[in-house]
């Protein structure tokens, strides 16, 4: 579906906020999943590599990273380039490395996973790993449009949207 965000589980409030209690018979990931009320695993149907992970196995991480670089791009001193630029870039690398790393030796990160997709954004696209047009095929339209609308909005910034100077 075209939803924005991921689907919605009500039941899971009561035991968010201790009123049920989960058997403790279930595994933690299990238990941890049914106390959130948001189902994050609501496309595990269309396997381990879909979507935004074509692009890169550490999405959030390398957004992070885009948002740094962008205020390294509107810094006017080299100490605000190092601390908005230099600085979260190379921590979220060696945080993305880290987290490759702590997935593989626990068995999260299949080695299928690994070999179709890049932890560098883009980089399975040029080395022929992905396929731009299944990947265009599996964007969800109302996120796109999302995410085009706002970073136009940022783009553009209209007087209302200026709270700092």
């Amino acid at each position: 579906g075209g939803r924005l965000p991921p689907p919605l589980n009500l039941s899971a409030a009561p035991i968010a906020l201790g009123l049920t209690e989960v058997s403790k018979d279930l595994s933690a990931e299990v238990r941890g999943a049914l106390g959130c009320p948001f189902d994050f695993n609501a496309y595990k149907d269309r396997g381990e590599v879909f979507g935004i992970t074509r692009v890169s196995r550490r999405p959030e991480i390398f957004g992070l990273l885009a948002m740094a670089l962008g205020g390294a791009l509107l810094a006017t001193t080299a100490t605000q380039v190092a601390f908005y630029g230099l600085g979260p870039t190379v921590c979220f690398t060696v945080l993305a490395m880290h987290s490759d790393r702590t997935q593989r030796g626990n068995g999260q990160l299949s080695v299928e996973k690994e070999a179709q997709t890049s932890m560098l954004p883009l980089l399975a696209f040029l080395d022929g790993r992905q396929s731009l047009a299944q990947f265009c095929s599996e964007v969800d339209p109302v996120n796109a449009y999302t995410a085009v609308g706002l970073a136009g909005l940022a783009a553009l910034r209209p007087p209302w949207l200026r709270w700092v100077k």
